[in-house]
C-alpha cells in the first residue's frame, strides 16, 4: 500500500473534503480507509502526501479532461469553450480538496520562483492548453489577445478558482456558474 493506492487516495480527499487539509489528521484518513493510523504511519504515509496524492490525482483528470478539447476539430474558440467545460468538470470533482487548497502556499499550481513570491506564474502544463487554443483561435479568426500566456493564465486562474469559490462558498447551481463563466470570457475573447 503506497500514496498512490486509489482508495486511500479517495479516502484522503474525502477527509480533507470534510476537515480542509489543516483539519485532517493520519487517523481520519485511515479510518476513512478503513486501516488503523499505525498501517499508515509504517508505511512512511502521512497527511500531507496522501493529499498529495489526491491533488495529483486531480491534475492528472485536469490533463485527461483537456483531450477532447485540444484535439477536436473546430475553432479555437469552440475548442476553448471544451476546455472551459473540462476545467469546470474536473473542479466540481475535486471541489473540497481544490477549495482547502486556497490559502496554502500551492506548488501544485505555481512555478517555482526563487524567493520572489510576487511574479508567481501559474505551471505551464495548466496554462499551455489553454494559450494554445487561444493562439491557435487568432489565427483562425475566432479570438483575439494580444498576449496568449498571460492570458492563458487568467483564463486558468479566473475560471477555476471563480468556480470553485461559487461552488463551495456560495452553494451556487453548477451549470449555471460553468455557462455565465464560459459566455463571459467568450465574450471578452470572442472577435
Amino acid at each position: 500500500m503506497n500514496a498512490a493506492d486509489p482508495d486511500l487516495t479517495a479516502a484522503a480527499e474525502r477527509v480533507v473534503d470534510t476537515y480542509g487539509i489543516a483539519g485532517s489528521t493520519l487517523e481520519l484518513i485511515a479510518a476513512e480507509a478503513g486501516l488503523n493510523r499505525v498501517t499508515l504511519y509504517r508505511k512512511g504515509l502521512n497527511v500531507e502526501i496522501l493529499a498529495a496524492a489526491a491533488i495529483s490525482n486531480a491534475a492528472d483528470e485536469y490533463a485527461a479532461a483537456l483531450l477532447p478539447a485540444l484535439s477536436h476539430g473546430g475553432s479555437g474558440r469552440a475548442r476553448l469553450e471544451l476546455l472551459l467545460a473540462a476545467l469546470c468538470e474536473v473542479a466540481e470533482q475535486h471541489l473540497g480538496l481544490l477549495a482547502s487548497l486556497y490559502d496554502l502556499p500551492t506548488a501544485l499550481f505555481h512555478l517555482p520562483s526563487g524567493d520572489d513570491t510576487a511574479t508567481l506564474l501559474t505551471r505551464l502544463d495548466f496554462t499551455e492548453p489553454i494559450k494554445r487554443l487561444l493562439v491557435d483561435g487568432v489565427n483562425d479568426g475566432s479570438l483575439r489577445t494580444s498576449d496568449p500566456a498571460a492570458t492563458a493564465e487568467l483564463v486558468f486562474n479566473l475560471v477555476g478558482w471563480t468556480y470553485i469559490h461559487l461552488r463551495r462558498t456560495h452553494g451556487s447551481d453548477a451549470y449555471h456558474i460553468q455557462s455565465q463563466l464560459t459566455t463571459l470570457l467568450m465574450d471578452g475573447l470572442s472577435t
